[in-house]
Order: structure tokens, then C-alpha cells, then sequence
């Protein structure tokens, strides 16, 4: 169980500084990760990480392609898709340094990626927690008052929680998460058959709530 909001992916302090590229502000591109949910810190440590990879004279379409690889990263949910669709034009190891895999997992990642949106090689060592979503309003968190009556929606990573009379929905992936007021009670979704199993749980008296994944028998 994860005790405070965050990722259990990231394992690593965001400490890198991305190289300056002609053609690129990366000061914007920070602004446009922070404004989609993301993190403007990883975001830099991401991409020089990558960056640390590839030559120094890497065309710029080839920095701006791993720039939105390390967005995903650092937590925007909405380039998961472009990311996954375009890893493939930037060389294994960069792809894998931006993401923080050893590039031996790069592969097993990305084919269980596109089926399992929580799935890296830490998981099973973190017994299927994902992620810790909320917190107490009073520490910096989201909520006034303890989750409940979580349930999966329809849409992939998509999750709805109750915080006493108000609805949020939740959604997540392996690197970010966002939380969005619905207006009423959201319509559960029906179970999902076979594979992994993704679930917003929640715990008596903690102002979190977790995305856990159990493994199919």
C-alpha cells in the first residue's frame, strides 16, 4: 500500500537537465507538460536522460519525438497513445533511459503497455499498487473528507470515487493520474473478463485512494 500520493514507478528523484535543441523551447515545452497533469521536473529529467543516448548532433524531430515520450513519463496521460505509436522511431536506449527501464525491458514494456496500461517491471514487486490518488486537503492533498464507494468506469483507466457528497473521477496510467468533480453519481461499469484487473480501492480513515491491479490465475 502506498502511504502518500504518487506513482510506484517512480523510484527515481527527477535530477536531469535536458540539453537546449534549436527549434525546441523546452521552457514551453515544461509549461505544456505542468498544464496537462504532468510533472515539470520529470519532464526534464526524462528527456535528458534520453537525450544522454542519443548523438549530439540528433535531429531535432528525433529530440522532439522523445520530448513527447518523456511528457508521457512525466505523468501526461493524453500522450500515452502518440508515445507507445512512436517509440519505435527513436533508438532503444534513449527510449528506454527517458522512461527509466533498462533497455533489456524496453520491449516486454511496450507489448504489455498496449494492453495493460499499469503494467512495468516493478509491479509485482509492489504487490499490484500502482499508485496513491487524493490525500487530505489540510497536507496539500485533493479531499476534505476519506474516499468511498470507488468503482471502475467504462473508459480504459478510468475510475469514480465518492468524498461525502461529492463524485470525482479518476483517471491513471502507469506514470500520471488526474482528478476531475463529476457533476452527479457516475453508472459503474460492468466486469471486464480475463487478464489483469484494475481497481480504485480505498481504506478506512485514509484520504487516499489506490490503483491496484490483481493478476489473473
Amino acid at each position: 500500500m502506498i502511504r502518500r500520493p504518487g506513482h510506484q514507478a517512480d523510484v527515481e528523484p527527477p535530477r536531469g537537465v535536458p540539453t537546449p535543441v534549436p527549434g525546441l523551447d523546452l521552457d514551453r515545452a515544461a509549461t505544456a507538460v505542468v498544464a496537462a497533469g504532468g510533472s515539470a521536473a520529470r519532464f526534464g529529467h526524462a528527456l535528458a536522460a534520453g537525450q544522454a543516448q542519443l548523438a549530439a548532433d540528433a535531429p531535432v524531430d528525433l529530440v522532439v519525438t522523445l520530448a513527447g515520450i518523456a511528457g508521457w513519463r512525466a505523468g501526461v496521460l493524453g500522450l500515452r497513445d502518440d508515445a507507445l505509436a512512436r517509440i519505435v522511431d527513436v533508438p532503444p536506449p534513449a527510449a528506454a533511459a527517458a522512461l527509466g527501464l533498462a533497455e533489456a525491458d524496453l520491449r516486454a514494456f511496450t507489448d504489455r503497455q498496449r494492453i495493460d496500461r499499469f503494467w512495468w517491471p516493478g509491479r509485482t514487486a509492489s504487490r499490484g499498487y500502482v499508485c496513491a490518488i487524493g490525500g487530505f486537503a489540510g497536507f496539500g492533498g485533493a479531499w476534505t473528507a476519506p474516499p468511498a464507494d470507488a468503482r471502475s468506469l467504462a473508459e480504459p483507466g478510468a475510475f469514480a470515487v465518492r468524498t461525502a457528497r461529492r463524485w470525482w473521477r479518476v483517471d491513471a496510467d502507469v506514470w500520471g493520474s488526474r482528478l476531475t468533480e463529476l457533476p452527479a453519481e457516475p453508472t459503474a461499469a460492468a466486469p471486464r473478463g480475463g487478464g489483469a484487473t484494475a481497481s480504485l480501492v480505498t481504506f478506512s480513515e485514509s484520504y487516499l485512494a489506490g490503483v491496484h491491479v490483481a493478476e489473473s490465475a
